[in-house]
């Protein structure tokens, strides 16, 4: 399959995803833990609809990765459509992430209770409470880092430039490392965070780089 066909499939999976926030009902997904003035509350789970999501979506994105390379075109000058790839990128690794990683809490809680809920919340602590949520903030971060830097190991879009419609390469002549990538996947967050500033920092619009591709020797070029 060429990443053309996958990138509607992909918009086709996103549009599904906000007709599911609109009609659907509210689902707690994964594992956290919080204090809000005085007052607890533990909630985690998934659901058998976001476990079909992720699968789903965990599918296009192997397909994806092992797709036919993309027909390269001129280089992208501009920033915004990295920031929109990066924000729908991080809406789907969530919805494969949050509902594998709440399978853990549910069937924790099950062993606890002996009721099975798909999801569940309550605001009365429990033995393990922190060391869930901690083993899950942990593993999401992880899963993040990997779903961000595998396609630039891949030299493959991820889905959410794939959407968008340009795809990050090494400049000619060099190559990412996983640890290159995964450093590159770690300041990219950085840069997101930052992204008020991207009007004002040094950029080479005719090579499609901003300081991020600068210092790992990347640049953004538009699909084909």
């Amino acid at each position: 399959m060429r990443i053309k066909e996958l990138r509607w499939l992909f918009i086709a999976v996103v549009a599904a995803l906000v007709v599911r926030g609109f009609v659907g009902q509210p689902t707690n997904l994964g594992v956290s833990a919080e204090w809000i003035n005085d007052r607890y509350r533990f909630a985690g789970g998934t659901a058998p609809w976001a476990l079909a999501f992720a699968l789903l979506v965990s599918g296009l994105y192997l397909l994806l990765m092992y797709a036919s390379p993309a027909v390269q075109r001129q280089p992208l000058p501009g920033v915004f459509r990295r920031f929109v790839a990066f924000w729908l990128d991080f809406i789907l690794a969530m919805m494969v992430v949050a509902p594998i990683l709440g399978i853990l809490p549910a069937l924790t809680e099950w062993r606890r209770t002996g009721v099975f809920e798909w999801n569940f919340q309550r605001t009365t602590p429990a033995h393990g409470d922190w060391l869930l949520a901690t083993i899950g903030v942990a593993l999401c971060f992880v899963a993040l880092l990997f779903y961000y830097a595998l396609p630039l190991i891949r030299l493959r879009p991820s889905p959410g430039t794939c959407i968008v419609g340009y795809q990050v390469l090494p400049d000619e002549g060099t190559t990412l490392s996983l640890r290159t990538a995964l450093l590159r996947t770690l300041l990219g967050f950085v840069a997101v965070a930052a992204a008020y500033i991207a009007p004002f920092v040094s950029r080479d619009r005719t090579k499609g780089k901003f300081w991020l591709d600068k210092v790992f020797g990347t640049h953004a070029v538009r699909l084909g």
